[in-house]
């Protein structure tokens, strides 16, 4: 017996629909961001059924496909990730997946047509494919009239975070069970590292320090429902 799975993608920021463009949103250090546009990968989703005591069972999928998802905000077709291998009905307790792509996969060739190619990390800095980029303008204050251009970009295999989030998911044979995985945008700024534009400016893709930070700070910007 097995079902199947899709999964939708959303963006929120404070609990609310992420509105892209030239809406105001106040971060943590009291910044002011507007969000143009938001590009990442996600990868290798496991499904884990505790079956009692430690023992668990964990189920993933073979086709590179089903294991590698590219997210657009500007391409509705990639919000919807259709997963075509069946999964075995039962009942599973927790989601595992990486943000990003991690050493297996984020080498320079893996992906030669856009949009995928167009999240190349450049050679001159170890090549391979961005995890994320987070794109959009900055002002210092609130109430500043003057915004600057931002890319909150990380890449590097040291930024690949795998993830793992509580789902009770009822899997019935024959069917295809949909979920949602949330990203809550207010939190690449906040916690546990409060981010501030006017300390790292508008480009940190060779920022050490800014990229240790944001793998740091994705613990809890991801949910699943």
């Amino acid at each position: 017996m097995s079902g199947k799975v899709s999964i939708t993608f959303s963006f929120t920021f404070n609990r609310e629909p992420l509105v892209f463009g030239n809406k105001d949103y106040t971060i943590a250090s009291g910044n002011t961001v507007r969000i143009a546009n938001i590009q990442y990968f996600i990868s290798d989703p496991v499904f884990v059924e505790q079956s009692g005591g430690y023992r668990q069972k964990r189920r993933g999928f073979q086709k590179e496909s089903n294991r590698i998802h590219y997210v657009d905000s500007d391409l509705p077709a990639t919000l919807k990730w259709e997963i075509d291998e069946p999964l075995q009905a039962g009942i599973y307790d927790y989601v595992e997946f990486v943000y990003g792509l991690d050493s297996a996969y984020n080498h320079t060739g893996l992906f030669l047509n856009a949009p995928e190619s167009l999240m190349f990390w450049p050679e001159s800095m170890g090549g391979g494919y961005h995890h994320l980029k987070l794109n959009g303008w900055y002002a210092q204050n609130a109430g500043d009239t003057a915004f600057y251009p931002f890319g909150f970009h990380a890449g590097t295999d040291t930024n690949a975070v795998h993830l793992r989030d509580t789902l009770r998911l009822f899997l019935t044979d024959g069917l295809t069970k949909s979920l949602n995985l949330n990203m809550e945008v207010a939190n690449w700024f906040e916690k546990p590292n409060v981010w501030d534009f006017g300390k790292f400016g508008g480009s940190v893709m060779q920022n050490m320090e800014a990229q240790r930070i944001i793998k740091e700070n994705v613990h809890d910007v991801f949910s699943i429902q």
